[in-house]
């Protein structure tokens, strides 16, 4: 299993310069491609492209140089994937690029400091790494105040399981997840994530005011846009932090409640399936269920619990008991055929975990209660907030 660890480090005129020749890089790759695509109809190849323009870069090393273009191609093959919606590749920021390495540029040195290689004749780039592992690639992006590392390193997952039992999990926006393990249940709260995204919303549309009024370029205009930039990162990474925290807290839960084996309800292509208007799309369009639920994944597949991602159609509608289906109306999901009453999403994870043991619902091993008893929650507290970011050191050798 491959994890990312990332951190924060000082920038230095070393990483900036090769930032920015990777940033020239990718929009002298970004202008032939489509200079050729318009004037002779000619797709270029990445292994063309690369050979024009990579092999013998003069500041960034051969392999750097390649996964620059490499990028480029990842993100034509996305936009051909999704049939040339949207805008096409596209020129990027003068100043940066992302710079990529990969396993044979990298080295972990015994006084756990990563190398990165360069230039034949110029210091190489040396990392404090926090891990043991060594990473099999390393990628480096500027930040407000500085840059940010990602390295993608391989760790073995080890089994914590105590218990045979199973567990299905109901993602929603309300609660960012039900969990119901047969035995009992409970609900992680979502407002903490909500009252951020409200604030991300009013303090973006605030500043856009703002930079409006401003003529484009100008001092003032460059003022604001970075004040935006820099205050958006601010609450995207304390949304990433709380993710994190509430994620690790259900594999801890499940791991105390014995599970061993979980379903998690996949909700990929909802936005697409539904319209509940202005407001409520919004929050459905920045809802965080594919990101909350590969951490828990991961997270639970670390700890040795087996996941399996389980369609939820009706899952919510569908009595756990009975089997008939009725849209709920609130929090409550109340059967009109037997008078099963529980909590909506507590419903919905039922249903998940049935369908992943591939059970009916009148099977007697599935058989409910007519009440089912009311989830024991979990909500973010702000003292558990990550204390301010550390600064890595960056290095240089000869």
């Amino acid at each position: 299993m491959y994890l990312t660890r990332k951190f924060h480090i000082e920038g230095t005129e070393q990483l900036r310069r090769l930032s920015r020749s990777s940033a020239d890089l990718w929009n002298s790759i970004c202008k032939w491609y489509w200079r050729t695509v318009d004037r002779q109809d000619h797709w270029i190849s990445k292994t063309a492209m690369r050979r024009w323009h990579c092999k013998g870069h003069d500041v960034l090393p051969s392999q750097t140089a390649q996964e620059v273009a490499g990028q480029f191609y990842e993100a034509i093959g996305s936009w051909h994937d999704n049939d040339r919606k949207g805008n096409p590749p596209k020129r990027c920021d003068k100043t940066y690029n992302v710079l990529r390495w990969t396993y044979q540029g990298v080295t972990l040195r015994e006084d756990g400091v990563l190398r990165l290689s360069t230039k034949r004749g110029e210091d190489s780039i040396l990392i404090d790494w926090p891990a043991r592992e060594e990473p099999r690639t390393v990628e480096i992006g500027k930040t407000s105040g500085g840059f940010v590392v990602r390295a993608q390193y391989d760790t073995e997952p080890v089994d914590r399981t105590t218990g045979d039992k199973v567990a299905g999990v109901d993602l929603g926006e309300k609660h960012l997840a039900a969990v119901f393990t047969g035995d009992d249940a409970f609900t992680i709260n979502g407002g903490e994530l909500r009252a951020l995204r409200h604030y991300q919303n009013s303090l973006k549309a605030k500043l856009d005011a703002k930079i409006d009024r401003k003529e484009r370029g100008s001092n003032r205009w460059k003022k604001l846009v970075e004040t935006k930039r820099k205050q958006l990162d601010h609450i995207d990474n304390k949304i990433t932090d709380l993710l994190h925290k509430l994620s690790r807290k259900v594999a801890e839960m499940l791991l105390e409640r014995r599970v061993s084996a979980v379903g998690i309800g996949d909700v990929r292509g909802i936005r697409d399936r539904i319209d509940y208007g202005t407001k409520m799309n919004q929050r459905l369009h920045q809802w965080v269920y594919g990101e909350f639920a590969r951490m828990i994944e991961y997270k639970a597949e670390l700890a040795g619990i087996t996941v399996e991602r389980i369609d939820e159609a009706y899952t919510s509608q569908e009595c756990p008991k009975c089997g008939h289906r009725k849209k709920p109306s609130g929090r409550e999901y109340t059967c009109s055929e037997c008078s099963f009453h529980g909590h909506r999403d507590v419903v919905g994870a039922a249903n998940i975990r049935r369908k992943y043991v591939g059970q009916e619902p009148t099977g007697s091993k599935t058989r409910l209660p007519g009440v089912m008893a009311s989830p024991s929650g979990v909500r973010f507290r702000p003292h558990l907030s990550c204390s301010s970011r550390s600064r890595r050191r960056t290095q240089s050798e000869s």
